[in-house]
């Protein structure tokens, strides 16, 4: 009789314990989840990687430093003891920098967010220097854009070309180039619309045309 007593209340333990990590399980989806749909992306149920896996570029490099999800990348030029390649960062302000690529993945797993600077992993691609991260070279993927050209706000339109920000505020975010500067390095071409002064996610075409690029 006692031995069946102590049998139901282990029982009981047992399945309590289960249920309770399934419910944390469900809760931290839903959690991850709702942050997702309510963000600001205009390609929704993509959460990492390139648009098209077998018609893009797509290289594993070292950071150099917390990255957000969509950041337009540049090369760091000093290279690290006891590596053979350079790591890559978020581009800063000089609309003439070389873009390497666009982060679409890395150690911390994070998913794309709404354009913003990352304030946890959730939209992070590494956390910190020395995780590995994903990168778009060439091919269509994600990417961190901002309506704005160097004259201010401006709207993006579906083939616009974009280059880096010169904004001190955002670093790995893209701007929509313009004629007035002919050192601007033209990244990628916009498949999506941007509203004027709004920053997003959205679908971009890497191409790196470089410097020079007739710009309209």
């Amino acid at each position: 009789m006692l031995l069946n007593f102590f049998k139901i209340i282990s029982s009981h333990i047992f399945f309590k314990g289960i249920f309770a990590k399934k419910k944390q399980f469900f809760v931290n989806t839903f959690k991850r989840n709702i942050h997702y749909i309510l963000l600001t992306n205009q390609f929704q149920g993509l959460a990492r990687g390139p648009i098209d896996h077998n018609a893009s570029s797509v290289i594993n490099a070292i950071a150099d430093d917390a990255i957000t999800m969509g950041s337009a990348l540049i090369l760091d030029t000093t290279i690290e003891d006891a590596e053979i390649l350079p790591r890559v960062k978020e581009s800063v302000v000089a609309v003439d920098q070389v873009i390497y690529g666009i982060a679409v993945g890395g150690d911390t797993d994070g998913i794309y967010g709404d354009g913003s600077d990352a304030t946890n992993d959730l939209t992070r691609a590494t956390a910190s220097a020395g995780q590995g991260v994903v990168v778009v070279t060439q091919g269509r993927c994600l990417a961190r854009v901002n309506g704005f050209n160097l004259g201010g706000a401006q709207a993006i339109l579906v083939g616009d070309p974009l280059v880096s920000s010169d904004d001190t505020n955002r670093e790995g975010v893209l701007y929509r180039g313009t004629d007035a500067n002919a050192t601007e390095f033209v990244v990628a071409r916009a498949l999506q619309p941007v509203a004027s002064g709004e920053l997003d996610i959205i679908a971009v075409d890497v191409q790196r045309e470089g410097i020079g690029v007739n710009i309209p």
